[in-house]
């Protein structure tokens, strides 16, 4: 089975928090289920490792994740997506020149993660189960992850 990881289930490690997520991603190794993540899940790491990238891909290889390119399939997929999420934002006006503001909780990035494991996985493993329940509704949690309450 292909599994997306994503950053935060990688960042929860390294952070030590949610161990029931982190739990998620070493019983996909313990399976040996092939663990791949977009190649912007390496930049997100990228911070927490000082800008060190031998240090990420070090971090990277110890939990047999494998870093892939976006192709366009996954990029339709995450647009299509993000255009919904767009489309479906609460218009907030400035209170002093009634422009339109554009306020984002979510970035273009977890759409791509999104996107990609739509177009190139079998599943996701994700502590962020709101953005790929509601944007990502075919997504299959890895081991329920979609499902689980933190």
């Amino acid at each position: 089975m292909r599994v997306c990881v994503d950053t935060t289930i990688l960042i929860d490690i390294l952070k030590d928090e949610f161990p029931v997520f982190q739990e998620k991603l070493y019983e996909a190794i313990r399976e040996k289920h092939r663990l791949v993540s977009p190649a912007l899940v390496y930049g997100e790491l990228m911070p927490q490792f000082g800008g060190d990238g031998k240090q990420v891909s070090a971090f990277l290889t110890d939990h047999k994740i494998i870093i892939e390119p976006l192709d366009i399939a996954a990029v339709e997929a995450a647009s299509k997506s993000w255009l919904k999420y767009l489309q479906r934002k609460e218009k907030q006006t400035c209170p002093h020149c009634s422009r339109i503001l554009t306020q984002r909780a979510h970035f273009l990035a977890d759409f791509l993660v999104g996107g990609f494991a739509m177009a190139k996985c079998d599943a996701i493993l994700t502590r962020d189960r709101g953005i790929y329940n509601k944007y990502f509704p075919g997504l299959t949690g890895y081991a329920d992850c979609l499902k689980s309450k933190i």
